[in-house]
């Protein structure tokens, strides 16, 4: 039997659950909870306490999970009793349980799906709580989930500078869900091979360029035959390492602004990430290191969002 993971904070107290439930321990699955029951705030506390991060559920059960989340989703980002916190946690776990579904198993169809539905509810979020992307950006991971935590900053970064350019609903969603995957192959690169996504880019050789580029090619191979992957969003993850001054693995030098956006953002989180440097300076340096990689329109939008969401405090 398969399993996929989930997030604890997707699951919530009080309402009846239309899946089988289950917990990782002891190196074995154990049905935590069956179809039909709730979880008791005192369970479920509990769990939190212990640090149980995950469920699991069967992949037979993935279309019933989908939909008890779905609606969930749009009952707390509607609700206006649920305060900004609260949602944000109901739609990181969300966007997190769907790369990690992803990154597991890529020719899924339903983790796509999931995917999608997980970019518009960031979208949603952030769109209408003043707050939001300054507490997404706050959050803090272990190591083995930074790609993860990465997909869902650049998602947010992304959909915010596109609303600022006055981009469509249509291409907005299309960016966030190509910012949630554009990284789903770097799992997938040999062992030996994975420190390369924090080695600062200044530092990566030729070879060891032409390794980690891999992993966009590798991320438009396991996407490209799939129907239900529409064109653009093909692109905006093909390319997402492009740069105006052709230095990117495909030497493209004419981006759209989407594929500018979502190639400046990456570079602006894996920065912090890779030299450990403050929001502040990494914004300083990017707008000396990059001018000829991005314009300087973009280059500026960045630092307008950076500063009205109080992403440099």
């Amino acid at each position: 039997m398969d399993f996929t993971p989930l997030r604890i904070t997707t699951v919530k107290p009080q309402r009846s659950l239309t899946f089988d439930l289950y917990i990782f321990f002891k190196e074995q699955y154990l049905c935590y909870a069956k179809r039909g029951t709730t979880l008791t705030d005192d369970k479920y506390q509990k769990l939190k306490v212990q640090k149980i991060a995950k469920f699991f559920i069967t992949e037979s059960d993935e279309g019933n999970y989908q939909k008890f989340l779905d609606d969930l989703l749009a009952e707390t980002l509607a609700n206006p009793n649920v305060n900004t916190e609260e949602k944000v946690i109901m739609v990181e776990g969300a966007a997190s349980s769907a790369v990690e579904r992803m990154q597991k198993n890529p020719g899924s169809e339903s983790a796509y799906r999931a995917t999608e539905n997980a970019a518009r509810s960031l979208r949603d979020v952030i769109k209408n709580n003043p707050d939001a992307l300054k507490k997404i950006f706050g959050k803090k991971v272990e190591k083995n989930e930074d790609i993860i935590k990465h997909s869902l900053n650049v998602c947010a970064l992304s959909v915010k500078i596109a609303e600022n350019c006055r981009c469509s609903d249509e291409d907005m969603d299309d960016l966030g869900t190509a910012a949630l995957i554009h990284d789903i192959a770097i799992p997938q690169l040999n062992k030996n091979d994975l420190p390369l996504f924090y080695k600062p880019k200044k530092l990566l050789t030729n070879d060891d360029k032409r390794v980690y580029f891999l992993h966009c090619k590798d991320a438009l191979t396991l996407l490209q035959d799939k129907p239900y992957v529409n064109k653009n969003i093909l692109e905006l993850v093909a390319n997402h390492e492009e740069t105006l001054s052709g230095s990117g693995p495909n030497k493209k030098k004419k981006l759209t602004k989407l594929e500018e956006i979502l190639s400046m953002v990456d570079n602006y989180d894996k920065r912090i990430i890779t030299n450990k440097t403050t929001p502040m300076q990494t914004l300083k340096d990017m707008m000396i290191d990059e001018i000829g990689n991005y314009s300087l329109e973009m280059l500026n939008e960045l630092k307008k969002v950076l500063q009205t969401e109080g992403l440099l405090q």
